[in-house]
């Protein structure tokens, strides 16, 4: 066995045995991952709601997926809810951008 073979340490987290691959686990020995719901709640309440509506549906479906074994579906969900919120954020601030630089040229204009 080489060390390439050797799985990396991540802080935090129980080391896996060497000799096992991370996707077959059990799954009590897996972590579920991030739903990002609070997240996509404030950016959708603070940003752009239509998209960050999409945000909240992914999120929500992340823990429910992780306890009925659908594990790969449930890790899809949170990559989504993550990039829609990610998106949901962006629009945001351009948007908050854009009315503060065309109020200040209103303004100058005045």
């Amino acid at each position: 066995m080489s060390s390439s073979d050797i799985p990396p340490v991540v802080p935090g987290r129980p080391r896996a045995p060497v000799n096992v691959n991370v996707h077959t686990y059990p799954a009590q020995l897996q972590y579920p991952p991030r739903s990002y719901l609070v997240f996509a709640v404030l950016v959708t309440i603070f940003c752009f709601w239509p998209t960050g509506i999409i945000a909240i549906v992914n999120a929500a479906r992340v823990n429910s997926l992780w306890k009925a074994q659908e594990h790969d579906k449930a890790r899809k969900a949170s990559r989504r809810a993550r990039d829609w919120g990610l998106l949901t954020l962006a629009i945001g601030v351009v948007a908050i951008v854009a009315v503060v630089l065309w109020a200040s040229i209103a303004y100058l204009n005045a």
